[in-house]
Formats: structure tokens, C-alpha cells, sequence
């Protein structure tokens, strides 16, 4: 728990009653490889904090293939961003792709905390803001930045993945087929 604490301390410095309040509400979960934490058409109730394993984040395009939005590892948090933030049903699949333990806290449980600590209304602010950047960030990155440099890219964000993602995902995430993959990876 301290480390998503810690993480969140970096965000937004929350005080010591919020900061207990948070952490009363907040479950600690072990998951196995595979489980899924959100389908398609579900509502998203909860936010994980990654303490150890790596989620994806991915929708299906009609053909079945998965399009990768988001990975998360150690230190990072995983959920669909908008229907949690909206509660709204996701289009998004949420899977794990190690044993994973997490820490995480429901809608309702975090809505209850910024009714109640300002400081915490300003945290979920925060958190808010700084997906929305992240998300601009990746749809600039898609659009505008060579295979090559999203690789490059990927290797500095996500330092603990490159070994523990199968190259399909990797492909998916970072926007290319396996061959553009490939070939980017032969010139490093």
C-alpha cells in the first residue's frame, strides 16, 4: 500500500486523516494471469494501482483482432479511464497479463472521499488531469512519431515490460504489425 500512497503523494500531497480514509477503503488483490478486471459493456467500478504484474487495457475491432490502449506495470494504475471516470458501460477490456497483485478502490469509496476531503477532490482532479495528458500524449505519438521512435519511446516508459509482453502485444500497443516490429527491433 505504501507504494501506491507514495504515488499518489507525488500527484496531489494529501493529509494524514484523508490519507487513512484512502487507505481503509482500499483493497489489496492477488490475480492470476489471464483474469480479466473488465469486459466490454461492463460498468468499470474500480481503480487499481499495479504493486507487482502488468495489465492491458484493449478493445475489440469487429475481425477479433485487439487493439491495445494501454499497458500498465509496477507503480502505475490500470483501469478504463472513461467509464470509470463516467460510469459508463467500457468498450474496453481489462486483462491481466501476469499474476498480478494490485491495490484498488471502487468508484463509490472514492467518490465518498472527495465529498468528504477536499484535498482529495483535488487529488481525483489531479488524477484526471494527468490521464488526459497521458492519452493526448499516446494519440500524438500515433499520429505524428515514426515506428522506430514509439519503440524507442516504449523502451524508456516501460523499461520492466520489453521481456515480460508477447511481441503481438507489443505491436498492438505500439501501433504496427509484428514485420514493422520486427524490423524496428533488428536496427536497435
Amino acid at each position: 500500500m505504501e507504494e501506491f500512497i507514495n504515488y499518489l503523494q507525488q500527484i496531489s500531497p494529501v493529509g494524514e486523516e484523508s490519507r487513512n480514509s484512502f487507505v481503509s477503503k482500499c483493497k489489496k488483490f492477488n490475480f492470476p494471469k489471464g483474469k480479466f478486471l473488465l469486459k466490454s459493456g461492463q460498468i468499470c467500478q474500480h481503480l487499481y494501482f499495479v504493486r507487482s504484474g502488468i495489465g492491458k487495457v484493449y478493445y475489440l475491432k469487429d475481425d477479433g483482432k485487439e487493439i491495445i490502449d494501454w499497458i500498465s506495470d509496477e507503480g502505475n494504475l490500470l483501469t478504463s479511464v472513461s467509464s470509470f471516470l463516467t460510469q459508463t458501460p467500457s468498450v474496453h477490456y481489462v486483462k491481466l497479463i501476469e499474476d498480478s497483485e494490485l491495490f484498488g478502490i471502487s468508484y463509490a469509496d472514492l467518490e465518498g472521499l472527495f465529498s468528504k476531503y477536499h484535498e482529495m477532490e483535488r487529488l481525483g482532479r489531479q488524477l484526471t488531469i494527468l490521464a488526459l495528458v497521458q492519452l493526448q500524449n499516446r494519440i500524438n505519438s500515433m499520429q505524428f512519431e515514426t515506428a522506430k521512435k514509439r519503440y524507442e519511446n516504449f523502451l524508456v516508459q516501460y523499461p520492466n515490460c520489453i521481456n515480460r509482453i508477447s511481441l503481438g502485444d507489443l505491436a498492438s500497443f505500439l501501433g504496427m504489425t509484428q514485420v514493422t516490429l520486427s524490423r524496428v527491433r533488428a536496427l536497435k
